[in-house]
């Protein structure tokens, strides 16, 4: 879907479909979403002898104008499994968890797990506030179940708990974009069904 565009003192201006009647210059537009990945980044320790150390990272995958074609780049990018790792000084290998795609105030917009075989399950928002409410409650509680484990050196239990309660969290996007998300969401798993 290419929204329409209209010229205005030789200003090109896209017209939003997230907000009736409301135009969005041109270069704003095409990067109002910006698509990151948390994960892992793997560094070489410094003695070769003790193999590498992995700590917590995050890659910006791109930007875009609209949430159907955020989703599929994000999908892309996941699918090649080559992250661009030029930025990081001695950076072997990065481990995706989290696709997080936000506008432009940072508002969560949509967000997914990445799975095997870097396929992205897209966390289905919240559809209304007691359901969001809901969900933050079940984060809190793994979150206070990751802080018993870890408190009894369990961390790599922990450390999935951790990831439940972010994947569970993705699902509490900004109010403005419940409806819209919801309807990406669902397509890109409609086509995913039919691929």
């Amino acid at each position: 879907m290419q929204p329409k565009t209209h010229v205005v003192d030789g200003v090109t201006f896209v017209a939003t479909p997230y907000r009736a009647g409301t135009f969005i210059r041109e270069d704003v537009f095409w990067c109002q979403f910006t698509i990151t990945c948390q994960g892992y980044i793997e560094y070489p320790e410094d003695d070769p002898v003790f193999g590498t150390w992995w700590t917590p990272h995050i890659l910006e995958l791109g930007q875009h104008g609209l949430i159907e074609d955020a989703l599929a780049l994000a999908a892309d990018e996941l699918s090649k499994d080559e992250f661009d790792l030029r930025s990081e000084i001695e950076a072997l290998d990065f481990r995706p968890e989290l696709v997080l795609i936000r506008d432009s105030l940072d508002r969560l917009v949509v967000s997914g797990e990445v799975q095997c075989g870097g396929r992205i399950r897209w966390c289905e928002p919240t559809a209304s506030d007691a359901e969001a409410a809901d969900v933050a409650k079940q984060v809190d509680d793994l979150r206070g179940e990751a802080s018993y484990e870890a408190g009894w050196d369990n961390h790599s239990t922990a450390e999935r708990l951790r990831l439940r309660a972010r994947v569970l969290a993705g699902r509490v996007v900004d109010p403005f974009w419940q409806a819209h998300a919801r309807r990406a969401v669902q397509a890109s798993a409609a086509r995913a069904a039919v691929a």
